[in-house]
């Protein structure tokens, strides 16, 4: 189908970053006024250190550089060949929360590192203070997600966020970001031995709510009020992955528009064995009644009766090799969708097609801006759907290998 774009780009300045092979654009934020990008920067040769930077943007000539920290890498036996694996795994979140004391709003950042994780944060957006994360001080692995809600702040550990860490993982909450007094907002994998991971939380409806990974089963979806004391009383909203089971086993982001809460899922890779199957990613629509419904993916049967896409879509938008909704994100007036294929970093060069990136007036009826990453081969993937004041920025990875001429910087809708 056609493609028109709204989109501008803009090159970061060569000035403000350094010379590297690769950029990452991982994390964003609106505040005060201006935009913050968190980044990873890898040079070419691998025995040299990389830089994580946090920079913020007003206008297309104003570029600060806030605060850098080395990106300290190690060389491990994987299969009898030696690998690097960075010790500075980057910037998971840029968010503004109420303060530790008085209630007003600050600019967090968490860096995540395997030696010292630490939390960043501003009152004024130009000086930052730091800190350990408190995840990692509290006793817990380091907190790699953070969501206000009801006078408190929710986190998801990094144990919780990967396969990595216990069988059944914890949410935790306390009464700022700073606290060192985090205790569980949860059961266990909420009471379900076959939840492996937290995804994400979001607030929609009155509810927080947060998504839960199964492999086994499908994900799974609750909702609390938050009221009372901690463990709170979580509600399933959702389960076996919207009756798609294996093939949705995550739930990738979550964004509300028009009082509903969206949800783009993670399939795995597609299955041989499975030919009766697509194992695209998919868009599920929650209005406020709970009644969920099939934006874009596989028609089926379920518990609340026959679902049909209501974009007339199938799985990835009708592209398989879309495994993966890696954004979504509105503003007043529309929602966003990024998806990718799911690659790992060692079969990116295999993803030649890039992202796309997809707008949706209603929630029902999309459109298509990009299928191609705007053109662009060195962009990878879109890791950044950032709704400012006046327009959207998207921005995401960079492989220069791919494209040498390239220059990493960021896409502005026109309004």
């Amino acid at each position: 189908m056609p493609v028109q774009t709204t989109f501008e780009f803009h090159a970061i300045p060569a000035a403000v970053l350094p010379e590297a092979s690769r950029y990452l654009i991982q994390s964003a934020a609106w505040f005060q006024g201006w935009l913050y990008l968190g980044i990873c920067c890898y040079p070419a040769d691998p025995h040299q250190p990389g830089v994580a930077l946090l920079l913020r943007h007003r206008s297309r000539a104003n570029w600060e550089l806030l605060h850098t920290a080395s990106i300290e890498s190690r060389w491990i036996d994987r299969n009898g060949q030696y690998r690097q694996f960075p010790l500075e795994l980057g910037w998971r979140i840029l968010t503004v929360l109420p303060g530790n004391v008085q209630p007003t709003p600050l600019l967090y950042a968490i860096r995540l590192s395997l030696r010292a994780p630490v939390v960043l944060y501003s009152e004024d957006g130009s000086h930052f203070q730091d800190i350990p994360n408190p995840g990692a001080s509290g006793g817990h692995s380091p907190f790699v997600d953070w969501r206000g809600f009801s006078a408190k702040v929710f986190a998801i550990p990094a144990s919780a966020a990967t396969n990595s860490g216990p069988p059944s993982p914890f949410a935790y909450v306390a009464a700022n970001p700073l606290s060192q007094d985090w205790r569980p907002a949860c059961s266990a994998g909420f009471g379900d031995a076959e939840n492996t991971t937290l995804d994400g939380l979001q607030v929609a409806h009155g509810q927080l709510y947060a998504a839960a990974g199964n492999p086994l089963g499908g994900f799974q979806l609750w909702k609390t009020s938050a009221r009372g004391e901690p463990p709170f009383a979580w509600e399933l909203a959702l389960s076996e992955g919207a009756q798609r089971y294996t093939l949705n086993p995550h739930v990738e982001t979550m964004a509300t528009f028009q009082d509903a809460l969206y949800l783009g899922t993670r399939s795995p890779p597609p299955n041989p064995e499975w030919d009766f199957a697509t194992s695209g990613a998919e868009i599920i629509r929650m209005p406020a009644d709970g009644r969920w419904e099939l934006v874009m993916g596989t028609p089926r049967f379920s518990p609340v009766g026959l679902q049909v896409p209501l974009s007339t879509h199938g799985p990835g938008f009708g592209d398989d090799r879309n495994r993966r909704v890696s954004q979504l994100a509105s503003t007043p007036d529309a929602l966003y969708a990024a998806l990718d294929a799911n690659e790992s970093l060692a079969d990116a060069t295999a993803n030649a097609k890039g992202f796309a990136l997809w707008k949706s007036h209603d929630g029902q009826d999309w459109q298509a801006i990009t299928q191609d990453s705007f053109g662009c081969p060195a962009a990878t993937t879109l890791r950044v759907l950032q709704p400012t004041s006046q327009t959207l920025v998207a921005a995401g990875e960079w492989d220069l290998t791919l494209d040498p001429t390239a220059r990493p910087g960021i896409w502005l809708e026109k309004k």
